[in-house]
């Protein structure tokens, strides 16, 4: 996807949440208090546009805006973190993705999730995590080190994940339980469509 792809289904996920509380409106509204407004989809903005600039061989530049993002939005995402269509971030206030995190489509994040490495060994500081598609992860979160998340996963407020979860699972409390299936019931009563059911 192109960056303006990107942008256009990030914004969906936004347009949804408008849905959602009855709050519809004209598309432009939306796009003008999402750009403007909304912080954490500013925080989405901000990241596509580093990491592409970062694609286009324009490291310093990508750098400087991932810093200005961090001013703006308190939100700290390394451009060269792979993040995929759809991203929600609804308050960016303490996160921290890492360089070398890979997130699937539709992923939503809440604050102060950390997404990065375990440690700095050397054998631990380029693994990082890899994050399905349809995934929640909740305020205070941390999922480190190399594990995978699973599709359609939930990662539950303040748990602390040091292992993979499975597809469908949730996951609560530090060190993290696995709860298989509890994950798939909650992203289904999320209310927030799929990419591919989007208009």
């Amino acid at each position: 996807m192109n960056l303006r792809q990107l942008i256009a289904a990030d914004l969906s996920r936004y347009s949804a949440t408008f849905r959602q509380r009855g709050e519809g409106g004209e598309r432009l509204r939306i796009v003008l208090e999402s750009l403007f407004f909304k912080a954490g989809f500013q925080a989405v903005f901000l990241f596509r546009l580093a990491h592409w600039l970062h694609g286009h061989g324009l490291t310093y530049l990508a750098w400087a805006v991932c810093r200005l993002n961090q001013f703006l939005t308190a939100c700290e995402m390394e451009y060269n973190a792979t993040i995929g269509p759809g991203l929600m971030i609804p308050h960016p206030m303490g996160l921290m993705v890492g360089r070398g995190c890979r997130l699937g489509k539709n992923v939503t994040l809440y604050q102060n999730v950390t997404l990065g490495v375990s440690d700095w060994r050397k054998e631990k500081i380029t693994r990082f995590p890899r994050i399905g598609d349809n995934v929640f992860i909740f305020a205070g979160a941390v999922v480190v080190g190399d594990i995978q998340v699973g599709d359609n996963a939930v990662i539950g407020a303040n748990a602390v994940v040091i292992e993979d979860v499975p597809a469908g699972a949730l996951a609560v409390g530090n060190p993290a339980r696995i709860l298989p299936g509890r994950g798939a019931e909650l992203v289904a009563a999320s209310g927030l469509p799929a990419l591919d059911q989007e208009e």
